[in-house]
């Protein structure tokens, strides 16, 4: 059974809530059918076809979510999932909105949460990395106080990376 961590109005819509909490394992179906839907339209303005292939069409995806499902936070709205996140320890491994719930406040709301685990999990600082041409997420990070640390190639997919750092609490003494 999965624990409900906050049920958080949209942000233009008082009528429609996004219910937000653990991911369960049986969740895996729909964390992988969100993906697919979001990685062309996230990633395909920034990665060729034939580098997104493997994720979208083959079983890189269902061993990426099989193994980050355990780390996961869901977003649902009527019981669908429209949005996930998932950290390890102080890294943020992946932060995706639906692209039909974009604009929503579904990814801010997500963001503060994965915030607030990684602080109770005795953490100051928290990093992400962000391709660096995906200039929507670098402006959604830099927004909510991310800054860029450096640059890195991701060999896997060719592309560069920003590793982005954000100080979240103070020693605690």
């Amino acid at each position: 059974m999965s624990k409900t961590i906050a049920d958080i109005p949209a942000k233009d819509d008082c009528d429609v809530r996004f219910k937000f909490r653990e991911a369960v394992e049986e969740d895996i179906p729909a964390l992988i059918r969100l993906f697919k839907e979001t990685i062309p339209e996230v990633y395909g303005q920034i990665l060729p076809k034939e580098v997104l292939k493997p994720w979208i069409e083959g079983e890189r995806l269902r061993e990426d979510v099989g193994h980050l499902w355990h780390y996961t936070i869901v977003a649902e709205e009527a019981d669908e999932i429209v949005a996930a996140s998932a950290r390890i320890e102080d890294l943020i491994a992946l932060l995706w909105v639906h692209p039909a719930h974009h604009k929503k406040g579904i990814g801010s709301a997500l963001l503060d949460i994965i915030e607030r685990e990684i602080i109770k999990s005795g953490y100051e600082t928290a990093k992400l990395d962000c391709f660096s041409k995906n200039d929507r997420a670098m402006r959604f990070y830099m927004k909510r106080g991310w800054k860029p640390s450096y640059e890195e190639m991701d060999n896997v997919v060719g592309a560069l990376k920003t590793m982005m750092i954000k100080t979240l609490a103070k020693a605690k003494e």
